[in-house]
């Protein structure tokens, strides 16, 4: 979509689905998102730019499977405040403000196989960037004692967030500088390669306009179960094959003992 078009009111408000009395109870004015708009278009390529710097330096960390980011696009920006309506305007939203306000302007997604995984990644994050907010681990709800968790992690520094919907991925909120004078934030989520699959799938099912439909909801928690059991059977292989390795030494190690 281009500058143009964006300001054309009535083709984005059909492209986007968005209601004209809702936008009005939102308060927001169109012209300041006008504004925002053309002030976030400059700023695109030097986020495209430091988004895979940082990316770089995730892909070189000890089990990380693989790196996805992405730049939000100018008129997705648009939406998203004016979805969220009265939460941004509340916050007094401007041109000037916008890019404290909303946090996933860039958003780099971190994918590991196993569970445990993100213990090693999750130090490595904090080592390399300064958090702008306590890390969350969101979690679905019956996935584990809270307690038990509580207690393995209490040296990690981490909020825990129970998801009704079954989200999993634990999130970082880090600053990246575009010039000295201009930062915006890096959202960080780190998950496994099947929490992925879960969240992907149900991103496009559900959002934005079926989040409360009963039926895809109890069949995206069947998937969810599975997924969550998915993780468990492959962190049983890891630990049954380092106990199949103490007990059956590597073939060719034997065959060096007897030569």
């Amino acid at each position: 979509m281009s500058s143009s078009e964006i300001l054309n009111r009535e083709s984005f408000f059909k492209e986007f689905s968005i209601d004209e009395e809702y936008f009005k109870s939102t308060g927001l004015e169109w012209s300041e998102l006008e504004k925002i708009y053309q002030d976030y278009t400059l700023l695109v390529p030097l986020m495209e730019k430091r988004a895979e710097e940082i990316v770089l330096y995730i892909m070189a960390l000890k089990d990380v499977h693989s790196v996805r980011r992405r730049v939000k696009k100018p008129e997705h920006l648009i939406e998203k405040i004016i979805r969220k309506g009265k939460k941004y305007t509340d916050r007094g939203i401007n041109v000037k403000t916008y890019k404290k306000i909303v946090t996933d302007l860039i958003g780099v997604r971190v994918l590991h196989l196993f569970k445990d995984d993100w213990k090693s990644i999750h130090e490595e994050i904090i080592d390399l960037w300064e958090t702008k907010e306590t890390p969350q681990i969101n979690i679905r709800r019956g996935d584990y004692n809270l307690d038990k968790l509580r207690e393995g992690i209490k040296n990690y520094n981490c909020d825990i967030i129970v998801r009704e919907h079954g989200y999993r991925s634990v999130h970082y909120l880090i600053g990246a500088s575009l010039s000295p004078q201009k930062e915006v934030f890096v959202e960080i989520q780190v998950r496994t390669v099947f929490e992925e699959a879960w969240s992907e799938i149900d991103h496009i099912i559900r959002y934005p306009y079926d989040i409360d439909n009963p039926i895809l909801s109890e069949y995206l928690g069947i998937f969810n179960r599975i997924v969550g059991s998915a993780d468990e059977m492959g962190m049983f292989l890891k630990k049954l094959k380092k106990e199949v390795g103490k007990n059956n030494p590597n073939p060719r190690e034997l065959d060096n003992k007897f030569k």
